[in-house]
């Protein structure tokens, strides 16, 4: 039996094809086969589709939301899930009909299984999830069709200098392996080119479902969620250093709470949070998304303080209910085409007053963001896999 791969993911097997001389079967149009230097009609064409599985070591957040739209925009595919899930995210809510394997034990249990799961289940494809599940590039069986999505790549985070070397080292031994990188924003596709300069690649923006209801630029239902006439400026995250909410405190002190509100929606580190609240930040905690979605509608600034990232969702999230959304200077956040608000908490204060001061100014941030809610849709994010999955199994 011979496996052929066509464009568009259609996988077909042929058997039970007559051949007068040996040689080797090619395909050909209809289903007709080229056998030693005539064609015979096959008896059994058998349309299979392409068997993906999906890796994750720490399936929550938004690398969950990743691999879900994933497999929500390609149900042409048949899709597998191989997950060790994340405290608090233990209700995996993956869409009907996907394969599951749970891990519920530690990282080597984890590593060792997934092998097995990958060496057992003659997958097309397997896709690599983060970090950890990138680490399993190393231990793969040969012949493996491996791509690749750091959800933002480890030595970005702030671990310092040494440690960030290790990691980088770490991630150009394992790039060497034949494989796909499957990015989320060109920032991180120029990371991995960095690794290896010749690693097939393609840029697969994170997207978020559509809000049932749009506002324009001027958030016109925010008058009934607030308390007085001030300007609200919102952040999403967890309280953490990633996120940068000491950065989020001084822009706020900057700025003084006699002309802003400011809200972190979100919950975390104690220490943090009381800095926050120093500054005049309202803290919400964990809300559920719909009224995440409200608190969006109501603000009139979303300011993203991260100090770094990958694709982030919650400034799609903003930018999906009109709310117009300024960005700390980061590399991915540049290359995704947000309006910048510097790299500094003084620079970002002096691009909030711009923001509400200068029609001009609040116009140009408006439009970079409408323009990355239209470009972020499940037909284009589907259409950029699929070319995405066509080229690693062209190539791999």
């Amino acid at each position: 039996m011979t496996r052929l791969y066509q464009p568009e993911s259609c996988l077909l097997q042929y058997s039970n094809v007559e051949c007068a001389t040996s040689g080797v079967e090619i395909p050909s149009a209809g289903n007709n086969k080229f056998c030693g230097g005539f064609f015979r009609r096959s008896t059994n064409l058998v349309p299979k589709k392409l068997k993906v599985l999906h890796v994750s070591e720490a399936f929550g957040g938004g690398v969950r939301s990743a691999i879900i739209h994933y497999i929500t925009g390609t149900d042409q595919y048949e899709h597998s899930l191989f997950a060790r899930v994340r405290v608090g995210h233990e209700t995996l809510d993956v869409p009907e009909g996907v394969e599951v394997h749970q891990v519920d034990s530690g990282l080597k249990a984890f590593f060792l299984e997934a092998r097995r799961v990958v060496r057992e289940g003659d997958y097309d494809i397997v896709h690599l999830h983060s970090s950890y599940a990138g680490a399993l590039r190393a231990i793969l069986p040969r012949g493996t069709r491996i791509v690749y999505s750091p959800h933002c790549y480890v030595m970005e985070a702030g671990h310092g200098a040494v440690k960030n070397g290790v990691y980088f080292t770490v991630e150009k031994v394992l790039a060497q392996r034949r494989q796909m990188l499957v990015a989320v924003s060109p920032h991180e596709e120029q990371i991995g080119h960095g690794l290896r300069d010749d690693m097939p690649s393609a840029v697969v923006e994170n997207i978020v479902m559509p809000a049932k209801v749009r506002v324009g630029s001027s958030n016109s239902d925010s008058n009934a969620h607030r308390a007085d006439d001030k300007p609200v400026i919102s952040m999403i995250g967890r309280i953490m250093a990633q996120k940068d909410p000491e950065f989020f405190a001084h822009v706020c002190s900057e700025l003084g709470t006699s002309r802003y509100r400011y809200r972190w929606i979100g919950e975390g580190d104690a220490d943090s949070r009381a800095l926050l609240e120093r500054a005049g930040v309202e803290i919400t905690g964990w809300i559920p998304p719909n009224r995440v979605r409200e608190l969006l509608r109501s603000s009139d600034l979303y300011l993203h303080t991260a100090a770094w990232e990958g694709g982030p969702l919650a400034t799609l999230e903003a930018a999906d209910v009109g709310c117009p959304v300024l960005a700390r200077s980061i590399p991915s956040m540049e290359s995704l085409g947000y309006a910048l608000a510097g790299t500094q908490p003084h620079d970002a204060a002096q691009a909030v007053d711009q923001f509400f001061a200068d029609p001009e100014y609040r116009e140009s941030v408006r439009l970079a963001t409408k323009a990355i809610a239209q470009a972020g849709t499940l037909d284009r994010m589907s259409r950029n896999l699929v070319d995405a999955y066509d080229e690693a199994m062209r190539v791999l």
